[in-house]
């Protein structure tokens, strides 16, 4: 890409506004702005940006740059990803783009928009897809505009009609498979279609961009025998990562900025049902709990989350899971009670009075006063025992308040409902644990007092999943190149992976992989050995849960290698400008400038 280029675009577009939309409540200060910072938790206001310069920096954790390294950062992206998300906000054409990475992506994202216009198309049009028609218009009481809107499909009761429909596209097995579309079979060669005669909600994500498929069974479907799950969900892939997404945010993130509030449902069908009655802050968590990369996609646009989940909330392991992640990120939680005599869903509620849902909403419980109801409801306060219970069970849930005024306000309500000093709530709190530095790689925990280096660690974990799976090696290949691997073995291994990898996936052949090493005994020996480490660790993990370990630990080394060397060029350039070695010193500022674009 032209430096040219890159200025032009950067100089076509205002920082500030740019910056506005991923950070809440920015305020003027003087020649500049600032608000809290997106990327660590504050509570006053550290995160400046200036229009005059177009750079943004934050005094608080340090970080800072230009629109595009912000884009970066908040998108976990890369220089390619941003600059073609900015140059199509700017109005410029990228005259080429940075090969690799990008292209894949590029490659897999237009292989799911073709998937989800052959399912819109057959909903729409396909005989078959009556009775899929039907449930959506006439029970579900959708609109076309809304069916169009969320762009909805019917995936055909046909072991290979998206298949054919997309090699007839010119998209190669190969890819279809890498997208998630399709799964290999298990005996003989080939690939059959992953989602058969189910309803289709594609996933988006924030810009709009396809990245995964939800299909659900049709009812009439679900208590067949071998009909498989209610739900079936596209894996793990190079552009899906189910922690990162969030259904239907792409078409509420300025309705939450505006009414600064998410409300979060439990179901696709809520989040559709709830935009169509107009109200269109609505997202789905889609029966997973909240990680701290969706909860940080929240908060760009407002830090108030409202919940609504049809299962009883307090007894709802994963949901609490979520809350606690928000909890400890700063969000503000609350609860949507909703009536039994109502509906038992968002969708119940809009059916029988948009205006009710709306109330629901309105009359949302803070979270903490939602579970102390929930906790004492049943208990005795008379006798000691349910005090003591009542006692433990919400002070573990008050020290994950991350807001100190917030923590006070609650141990003195708890105080008053308890009986006891607010001082003895204080000392009966749990001491929350400090980790000792242990490094934690899917369930397994490795100890700090390993000699190993954490890069090496993980780097073995990377390897050992790959010879045990190596068709996930596509997730990783453009994430990682072999200079990135702490030591020179693993180094030589995943080159011989990635020419393994590449000679044999189009044969669907990837079975002796250990062959590969023969010719060495050392290299093979320590592959057998991380072959072993991998069946032991994560012989429990399902597909999905492999795809998602390689590719955060191919994100970690990337992460570690380029800090590694930017500690190093930063070492060597404070040596330079000692020395006055002005030469070395541009030197090392172009490198220093390659490996920020690497």
């Amino acid at each position: 890409m032209p430096d040219s280029q890159v200025e032009e675009i950067k100089n076509r577009l205002d920082i500030v506004e740019v910056i506005s939309e991923y950070v809440s409540n920015m305020k003027q200060a003087g020649g500049n702005w600032k608000g809290l910072c997106p990327f660590h938790n504050e509570k006053t206001p550290s995160f400046m940006v200036s229009r005059d310069k177009q750079i943004w920096h934050c005094f608080g954790c340090g970080e800072g740059g230009d629109v595009i390294s912000f884009v970066q950062k908040i998108e976990n992206i890369e220089f390619p990803e941003a600059l073609k998300i900015l140059a199509k906000r700017a109005g410029v054409t990228l005259r080429y783009e940075d090969k690799g990475l990008s292209n894949q992506k590029t490659k897999l994202l237009d292989i799911l928009e073709a998937a989800a216009r052959f399912y819109h198309y057959n909903l729409m049009k396909a005989p078959e897809a009556e009775a899929a028609r039907n449930y959506l218009f006439l029970k579900r009481a959708l609109t076309e505009e809304t069916v169009e809107k969320f762009f909805l499909g019917f995936a055909l009761n046909s072991w290979d009609e998206l298949l054919k429909f997309l090699r007839g596209k010119g998209f190669s097995e190969k890819d279809i498979f890498l997208a998630g579309l399709s799964v290999k079979k298990e005996r003989g060669s080939g690939f059959y279609d992953r989602f058969r005669a189910r309803i289709m909600f594609p996933i988006r994500d924030i810009h709009g961009h396809v990245v995964g498929f939800t299909g659900r069974l049709m009812p009439e479907a679900e208590k067949k025998e071998n009909a498989g799950g209610k739900y079936v969900n596209t894996p793990q892939t190079l552009i899906y990562d189910k922690s990162r997404v969030i259904y239907g945010l792409d078409f509420a993130k300025q309705e939450i900025k505006k009414e600064d509030l998410a409300v979060m449902v439990e179901g696709n069908m809520d989040v559709i049902a709830s935009h169509q009655a107009g109200v269109r802050n609505v997202v789905a968590s889609s029966g997973t709990a909240m990680t701290v990369e969706q909860v940080n996609l929240l908060k760009r646009y407002s830090p108030n989350l409202a919940i609504s989940f049809d299962a009883d909330l307090a007894g709802n392991t994963a949901a609490l899971r979520g809350i606690d992640v928000a909890l400890k990120e700063g969000i503000n939680i609350k609860v949507i009670m909703l009536s039994p005599e109502v509906g038992k869903d968002p969708d119940d509620y809009i059916k029988k009075d948009p205006a009710l849902w709306r109330e629901a909403i309105g009359n949302a419980m803070a979270f903490m006063d939602y579970y102390i109801k929930k906790t004492l409801n049943g208990l005795d306060l008379r006798k000691v025992e349910d005090k003591k219970k009542a006692a433990k069970t919400l002070l573990a849930q008050v020290i994950k308040i991350s807001d100190k005024v917030e923590q006070t306000f609650y141990l003195e309500k708890l105080a008053n409902i308890l009986g006891v000093s607010e001082q003895v709530l204080r000392e009966s709190m749990p001491r929350e644990k400090v980790a000792a530095g242990p490094i934690t790689l899917g369930e397994k925990i490795i100890p700090a007092v390993s000699v190993k280096s954490r890069p090496s660690l993980i780097a073995e974990r990377f390897i050992a999943l790959i010879l045990k799976y190596p068709y996930h090696l596509s997730l990783a290949v453009d994430y990682l190149e072999p200079f990135m691997f702490p030591n020179e073995m693993l180094q030589e291994i995943y080159k011989n992976l990635i020419l393994y990898y590449n000679k044999s996936v189009d044969k669907g052949d990837l079975k002796d992989i250990l062959a590969n090493f023969s010719n060495d005994p050392t290299r093979e020996k320590y592959a057998r050995s991380l072959l072993l480490l991998a069946e032991k660790d994560f012989a429990e993990f399902s597909e999905e849960e492999i795809g998602s370990e390689i590719l955060q630990n191919a994100k970690s080394l990337r992460e570690h290698y380029i800090k590694n060397e930017q500690r190093r060029l930063q070492t060597e350039m404070k040596k330079a400008e000692e020395n006055k070695e002005f030469a070395k010193i541009k030197e090392l500022a172009e490198e220093f400038n390659k490996l920020i674009n690497i």
